[in-house]
C-alpha cells in the first residue's frame, strides 16, 4: 500500500470517529445519485425473550456500515406486516453507558425497558434500535462531553460547574467539545418501517425531532408519550434540560 493511500484511509477513519455524520451525509448522497437502496436485510429469526416471543431482524446500512436491530412482537412470519395499523413503535438510539453499564445520569435504559414491556403487553409492536451513540455524534464525542460534565472526587462522581457556579449538563459538554446536541438520522427508521409495510405508527417518544423525522418521510405518526420518573437528581436535571433545550414533551408531573 502506498503511503498516500494509507494516509487517505487514516483520514477517513479519523473523520468517521470525530464527525461520523459528515461521512454518512457524503455516502447517502452517493447512494442516492447511484439509485442504490440504502438498507439491506442481513438476517432474521424468531427468538424467545423475557418480554415474550419476537422476530429479530438486522438491517445493514450501506451509507454508514452500521447494523440496525429490529424486534417485532406478534405473529409475524412474512415479509410485510399487513395487519399492523398504527402499531406501537419505539425508535431507540443506542446508549451503551446506560444500557450496558447502568449509568443513571439518563433515562435511556428505562425507556427501552418500558417500550418492550408495553409491546409485550399489547402482544404487538416494533422496536427499531439505531446505532447512533451520543445523539449521533459518536462514542468519542459522547465520552468527551461526559468528561466535560462529570468528574471524580474522593470516589464519588460529581457534576462540574462553570465559572459562575452553575452545574453543567451533558449538552454543555457537547458544545464545549464543538458538537451539536443532535446529529441523529431517523431516515433509516422510516425506511425500515416502509420495508416492513408500515406507514402509520404510534410512536413512543417525547422527542419532536423524532416525530418530524418519520413524518417527513411519509409515515403517519400518533405520538405515544413515554414518561420515565427520574431516579436521582442528576437524571432529573437531565430531563429538565431536554425539555428546555430540545423541546421534549416532559412536564413537571413527569419529574415528580
Amino acid at each position: 500500500m502506498e503511503k498516500a493511500e494509507f494516509s487517505a484511509i487514516i483520514d477517513y477513519l479519523n473523520r468517521n470517529w470525530n464527525k461520523p455524520w459528515e461521512v454518512e451525509e457524503e455516502m447517502v448522497k452517493l447512494l442516492y445519485q447511484s439509485k442504490i437502496p440504502r438498507l439491506i436485510e442481513l438476517g432474521r429469526t424468531a427468538i424467545p425473550t423475557e418480554y415474550g416471543p419476537m422476530t429479530y431482524i438486522v438491517f445493514g446500512d450501506y451509507a454508514t456500515g452500521k447494523e440496525y436491530d429490529v424486534a417485532i412482537f406478534g405473529n409475524f412470519t412474512g415479509k410485510k406486516l399487513r395487519d399492523y395499523n398504527y402499531p406501537l413503535v419505539r425508535v431507540h438510539s443506542s446508549c451503551r453507558t446506560s444500557e450496558l453499564f447502568h449509568a443513571d445520569n439518563c433515562e435511556c435504559r428505562q425507556e427501552l425497558d418500558f417500550a418492550l414491556k408495553q409491546m409485550s403487553k399489547e402482544k404487538k409492536g416494533i422496536l427499531i434500535y439505531l446505532n447512533q451513540e451520543g445523539g449521533g455524534n459518536g462514542i468519542k464525542a459522547k465520552l468527551t462531553a461526559y468528561n466535560n460534565t462529570f468528574g471524580l472526587k474522593k470516589g464519588i462522581v460529581i457534576v462540574k460547574k462553570d465559572k459562575k457556579g452553575r452545574q453543567l449538563n451533558v449538552y454543555d459538554g457537547y458544545e464545549k467539545a464543538g458538537y451539536k446536541s443532535e446529529h441523529r438520522d431517523f431516515d433509516p427508521a422510516a425506511a425500515i418501517l416502509k420495508t416492513l409495510g408500515i406507514n402509520s405508527v404510534r410512536l413512543m417518544t417525547n422527542n419532536p425531532n423524532k416525530i418530524e423525522g418519520l413524518a417527513s418521510k411519509g409515515i403517519k405518526v400518533k405520538p405515544f408519550g413515554i414518561h420515565i420518573k427520574p431516579t436521582n437528581g442528576i437524571m432529573r436535571k437531565h430531563l429538565i434540560t431536554k425539555a428546555k433545550k430540545l423541546g421534549h414533551s416532559i412536564t413537571n408531573k413527569d419529574l415528580n
